[in-house]
């Protein structure tokens, strides 16, 4: 199939070449400038390729950390990166538009604008799942914006003015749940107004990930107001309730929700999934099963043979990948395929608790916050290199941030000394 594919790629880019009597570089269009978007263009080179991007929002943000938004440890400043400055720095061009759908060898923007293509990436990530359950779009708060956590964030300070009883919902307890829930915690645990309830269907938190969590995380919460109504499927939301299937109601005056993923609509309608809800199956170069000169990568893909979590250093890596398999495809080399690292998760729990999530087992420890902190700290470095003394100064003023409200506190040697006995690694 790849030779196929590359001799008919190479005869259009020899065409293209020769419009007009003017040299013309294969085009290559990117939907979605999350983590995989962004690493497959920074991947690309501008001499070689006209690469363009589309994605309706002007900026990155980076959601490994946007849970700290609720707490106060982070600032929306932080965790934002210009799509167009980092394009501009590749030579890239940006759309700032929505990609609709797409054909063989076009896409179509909202603002009815069409732009060709001779490969393409899709990396248009994932959805929130509140149109699954009544209510949920209306008067349950997501997490998935910088936005979102900022009016979380809001609801809760406006709360704890008050001497009135404030029942917070968490409605989700994998990570991304956990990770709100311990920020609340973080902020809150010591406000006697505050009322904590955690829903899920499953019946542990964090029941994918190695170790018994579950059982950390509770006797972390056991001398606060936390009830866990685990084993429970949300029916609906109402402004100040949860309605479970099972006929419970939950009192909840802020709702946050954090329910799981879906994909994304243009997967269907650009007939990259024979099924609507359906992740797009990819091979292990990332190529479509559907259309041979698109790949998709990060949380859309669906890899052939791989189960990989949809985290953004993952979608990174596929990014990369796929990117340097455009490349191969458009100069008729063989593509590669994507063989994973062996990275850990970090997840944090406040400032309770960090688990290092590793294939069989788990580590715990509050010092591995600061682990989580260097990699943002890293990430963001990575992704935008400072060129400019004003931005070495603006990266320099966000490291100082960093170290001031996460690292000087977890390695602060009093501390450092009372957390190692509770260090500890966990199995199933």
């Amino acid at each position: 199939m790849n030779s196929i594919v590359n001799r008919s790629l190479r005869k259009g880019r020899k065409a293209a070449k020769t419009v007009f009597g003017i040299k013309q570089k294969p085009k290559i269009v990117i939907i979605g400038g999350g983590f995989a978007g962004l690493s497959a263009a920074q991947r690309l080179n501008a001499s070689q390729f006209d690469v363009s991007l589309i994605d309706p929002e002007p900026h990155l943000e980076w959601l490994p950390n946007i849970h700290e938004l609720i707490s106060g440890v982070k600032k929306p400043d932080e965790l934002i990166i210009s799509r167009s400055g980092v394009l501009r720095r590749q030579g890239h061009r940006f759309y700032l538009a929505k990609a609709t759908e797409m054909s063989s060898n076009q896409v179509y923007l909202d603002s009815g604008l069409k732009v060709p293509f001779d490969v393409c990436i899709v990396a248009t990530g994932s959805s929130d799942s509140a149109n699954l359950v009544d209510g949920a779009r209306q008067f349950a708060l997501p997490m998935k914006r910088v936005d979102q956590c900022e009016e979380i964030a809001r609801r809760l300070r406006r709360a704890s003015y008050s001497h009135r009883t404030t029942r917070v919902s968490v409605v989700g307890a994998g990570v991304e749940g956990i990770e709100a829930f311990g920020e609340v915690m973080r902020r809150y645990r010591r406000r006697p107004q505050f009322e904590i309830n955690i829903v899920d269907s499953s019946n542990r938190l964090l029941v994918n990930s190695p170790g018994d969590l579950d059982r950390t995380i509770r006797r972390h919460t056991r001398d606060f107001r936390v009830n866990y109504n685990l084993g429970q499927r949300v029916e609906s939301i109402e402004p100040d309730c949860i309605q479970l299937v099972n006929g419970n109601r939950i009192k909840s005056d802020i709702t946050i929700w954090s329910g799981g993923i879906v994909p994304n609509e243009f997967l269907h309608r650009s007939c990259l999934t024979a099924e609507d809800n359906e992740w797009a199956k990819v091979n292990r170069y990332f190529q479509s099963e559907t259309r041979e000169n698109v790949f998709v990568v990060g949380d859309a893909a669906n890899p052939d043979g791989l189960n990989l979590s949809k985290q953004a250093y993952h979608a990174m890596d596929m990014g990369r990948c796929a990117a340097q398999n455009v490349e191969r495809l458009l100069t008729g080399k063989p593509l590669k395929a994507y063989s994973p690292a062996e990275k850990p998760q970090v997840v944090t729990f406040g400032d309770l608790d960090t688990f290092m999530l590793f294939k069989d087992f788990a580590l715990s420890s509050t010092i591995l916050g600061a682990a989580k902190e260097a990699t943002y700290t890293l990430g963001l470095l990575q992704m935008v290199p400072p060129k400019s003394p004003r931005e070495l100064v603006h990266n320099i003023d966000l490291l100082q941030r960093s170290v001031r409200k996460v690292y000087l506190p977890t390695l602060n040697p009093l501390n450092l000394i009372s957390k190692l006995p509770s260090s500890k690694m966990m199995s199933d």
